[in-house]
């Protein structure tokens, strides 16, 4: 009887731990949907780095931005650019979304590419894309942190020829 007793109790701990671990995946797997988001690089903006149809891993929020990151940011408007946008609430569904480099961030003199003086104002960063023909902050102007969807981790696959 002792025998079944002890059999019996390793199967509930085996069972338990199982269902544990199976929580614990759960738990890493929303966790991962909430902070990451793989995105597939429309246009030639971003050309030669990343081409139509690239995939890449970003990371959602600000964590890890500086100079020489690509960045996710939603489009501005075409007459107003981002100036009186509301915060990009990350709706990968609702909003267009660029993809850019961060050539500045605040307090960093404009780069030479966008004919501006001065330094890039708190809470902005200056966004390029990578083709000389991309619309960036050199039409829109610096980009409030507040319109990116976060911060490339990798780039994930590539589509290019």
């Amino acid at each position: 009887m002792a025998d079944i007793l002890a059999a019996m109790s390793r199967k509930v701990i085996a069972l338990a731990a199982g269902a544990g671990v199976l929580a614990g995946a759960a738990g890493v797997a929303a966790w991962a949907r909430a902070r990451l988001v793989a995105i597939s690089v429309d246009g030639f903006s971003m050309s030669p780095s990343l081409y139509p149809r690239d995939r890449v891993l970003v990371r959602r929020g600000i964590f890890g931005l500086r100079r020489g990151r690509i960045v996710v940011v939603a489009r501005p408007h075409t007459v107003t650019g981002w100036h009186g946008a509301p915060p990009a609430i990350g709706d990968l569904k609702e909003t267009q979304w660029f993809i850019k480099r961060v050539v500045a961030v605040a307090g960093d003199p404009y780069p030479a590419e966008l004919r501006r003086s001065g330094t890039v104002p708190s809470g902005h960063v200056a966004v390029l894309g990578d083709h000389p023909h991309s619309e960036d902050s050199k039409q829109y102007g610096p980009c409030p942190v507040d319109q990116i969807l976060g911060v490339q981790i990798r780039k994930l696959a590539s589509q290019a020829a």
